[in-house]
């Protein structure tokens, strides 16, 4: 997904592979999170991102709406669904502490 900011800049982007979980699934998938986790607080705003897996579990999990990410370093994080187009392998979410 390529971002660019009001001031003209590109925000940091984190790339990976974790482990996506929601009600009734817990599986491996590639996932692409725009802005900096570093300044992520509670109950602050959230980072967009979207993950890549198959067609059916991208299906499932805008279904689900809400689950968690555990990204490659073992930090887990809570996602909300945001989108998903029928057919696709996408799924994108917002990001939460």
């Amino acid at each position: 997904m390529a971002y660019t900011m009001k001031n003209g800049r590109t925000p940091p982007t984190t790339t990976g592979e974790g482990e996506l979980s929601y009600k009734g699934f817990k599986g491996p998938v590639a996932y692409e999170i725009i802005g900096a986790l570093a300044g992520l607080r509670q109950g602050g705003a959230s980072l967009r991102g979207s993950f890549m897996t198959t067609e059916e579990i991208a299906d499932n999990a805008f279904k689900a709406c809400d689950g968690h990410l555990r990204l490659a370093d073992g930090k887990e994080y809570r996602i909300t669904m945001v989108g998903y187009t029928p057919g696709s392998d996408t799924g994108y979410f917002e990001l939460k502490i």
